[in-house]
């Protein structure tokens, strides 16, 4: 019976998103909940190796305790999220501010934007890098 409302709940949440108020929602944000909310979002099957791949996320701004993130994914296992250095040889550094990377996770604006604004770098692993887009999944209401 709630699959029935799938359709109305999907357009009330696509028409949420394109009147949200971009400055509003990214006021007061939380890099904890940002990554906590990725790392669900994970499709490790997308990743361009079949080996684990190791993901740091930087967020220069914040405190030194808050500023880093370990994401540990590998295709047919659940990704696991670090808070600290789980001593990996590291595929690929994002480094970004927070309110751009969240931006371009929940659609406001792409990760190709964010790049080329300097405020996502990608360094490391040129093929996970280059295919950020297919495994990082974005929100489904997120701009095409």
């Amino acid at each position: 019976m709630a699959k029935e409302l799938e359709p109305i709940v999907h357009a009330l949440g696509k028409w949420a998103h394109r009147n949200v108020d971009a400055d509003v929602t990214l006021e007061k944000l939380d890099a904890r909940i940002l990554m906590w909310n990725m790392r669900r979002k994970i499709d490790a099957s997308a990743l361009p190796s079949r080996r684990r791949s190791v993901i740091r996320f930087s967020y220069p701004e914040l405190p030194k305790d808050e500023r880093n993130y370990w994401l540990l994914a590998k295709p047919g296992t659940p990704v696991d999220l670090c808070l600290s250095d789980p001593g990996y040889d590291v595929d690929l550094f994002v480094t970004a501010e927070l309110k751009a990377m969240t931006s371009a996770w929940i659609g406001l604006s792409s990760l190709e934007t964010e790049i080329a604004h300097d405020k996502i770098s990608l360094i490391g692993d040129t093929t996970l890098a280059a295919s950020m887009e297919n495994w990082m999944v974005r929100s489904s209401y997120a701009i095409a």
